[in-house]
């Protein structure tokens, strides 16, 4: 077990370098950007130029570049953590399988690790390439967005260029106009002339500079990481959950053990039901027997209680003679009435 455990600290160091790569590139490649932007103040004054524009087109540019700049930057922060949780995706994978995987939160390297789970629990088929595609899908778009923001700069140059073409003509315009009237009106054409060709020049340098070349980068180190970390996914699936790609006798036994799993699970569940039912039994049976001794009656109760009892049927048998009685003295009144002597009964009953 010591002689495995220095190997995996190496590896997972190994790994943990690796996923910085995509974060060192893109700061290497911020350094000379920032050289680039150096250099162009020292030499061409363009900050000078950007401070008197009046159309602040390139303000523009710049504001644009600073918003991919951001973009590109969190986007690599992200992709930064995909690969971390992608070397832990493949020690696990390699550990415990594709159903022993433990997920991560919001990680599009989790959500093709659990695409591939559900898959492969229902028994359905596996298009590897297709669902890594998917599931990297707003990476790209992304990545793709930063490359648009280039382009954009380009064309914003382009824009500038023929402003400041523009500028010049109305200005060389103007300059001809008062070569022989007015000296002053004709330096200030020349001037709005050479302000023309300076805007012409520099938006044109900064949008191939911002946009056709330093945002173009940053794109494509986002698109190389993201086909990278595609690759290692799809490596890693490949190669620790093949049996789980394609339909084997492997992979139903794998099944059919989760089913059997799944299986021995309730029914340990339907035994801690059944010994809990019976714990609840017997506290009902003890409970039972406690109230049952406590309304246990001494002897001195129970001969009252007799006695009460007995009284109570006399009681009832009284109540019932009675009752016969009066049906005997009904019947005998009727038998004599049909027999004629009512008349001679009423007047022995009024002599009396």
């Amino acid at each position: 077990m010591s002689v495995h455990k220095p190997s995996m600290s190496r590896n997972q160091s190994a790994l943990d370098q690796s996923s910085l790569k995509t974060f060192a590139l893109w700061i290497l490649w911020s350094a000379i950007s920032v050289t680039v932007f150096i250099q162009l103040y020292h030499s061409s004054g363009i900050l000078t130029f950007i401070q008197q524009d009046r159309l602040h087109v390139t303000w523009v540019l710049l504001g644009v570049f600073a918003f991919g700049v951001l973009i590109s930057f969190m986007h690599v922060f992200f992709l930064t953590r995909e690969w971390f949780s992608s070397s832990r995706l493949e020690y696990r994978l390699m550990k415990h399988g594709l159903q022993g995987v433990k997920l991560e939160r919001n990680r599009a390297t989790s959500r093709l690790i659990e695409s591939l789970q559900h898959i492969d629990h229902s028994g359905g088929k596996v298009d590897l390439n297709t669902l890594s595609t998917v599931e990297f899908s707003s990476h790209i778009r992304t990545s793709r967005f930063v490359g648009l923001l280039g382009s954009m700069l380009i064309t914003l140059g382009l824009v500038g260029t023929v402003l400041g073409l523009t500028m010049t003509l109305t200005g060389l315009n103007g300059a001809l106009e008062n070569v022989s009237s007015d000296g002053v009106a004709m330096l200030l054409g020349i001037r709005e002339a050479m302000e023309g060709m300076g805007m012409a020049f520099y938006t044109t340098l900064l949008g191939s500079i911002m946009g056709g070349v330093l945002l173009r980068m940053f794109a494509y180190i986002t698109d190389n990481s993201i086909e990278s970390l595609q690759d290692k996914m799809t490596r890693c699936c490949m190669v620790y959950a093949a049996s789980n790609l394609h339909s084997s006798p492997q992979r139903d036994f794998q099944v059919l053990n989760q089913v059997i799993e799944g299986m021995e699970d309730r029914m340990q569940s339907l035994n801690q039901a059944l010994y809990e039912s019976k714990a609840a039994m017997r506290d009902f049976s003890e409970e039972m027997q406690v109230l049952k001794a406590s309304t246990k009656m001494s002897e001195e109760d129970d001969e009252i209680f007799k006695q009460i009892a007995v009284h109570r049927h006399y009681a009832k048998v009284l109540r019932y003679e009675l009752t016969l009685q009066k049906k005997l003295a009904n019947f005998r009144q009727r038998l004599l009435a049909a027999m004629g002597f009512q008349s001679s009964k009423h007047h022995a009953a009024d002599s009396e």
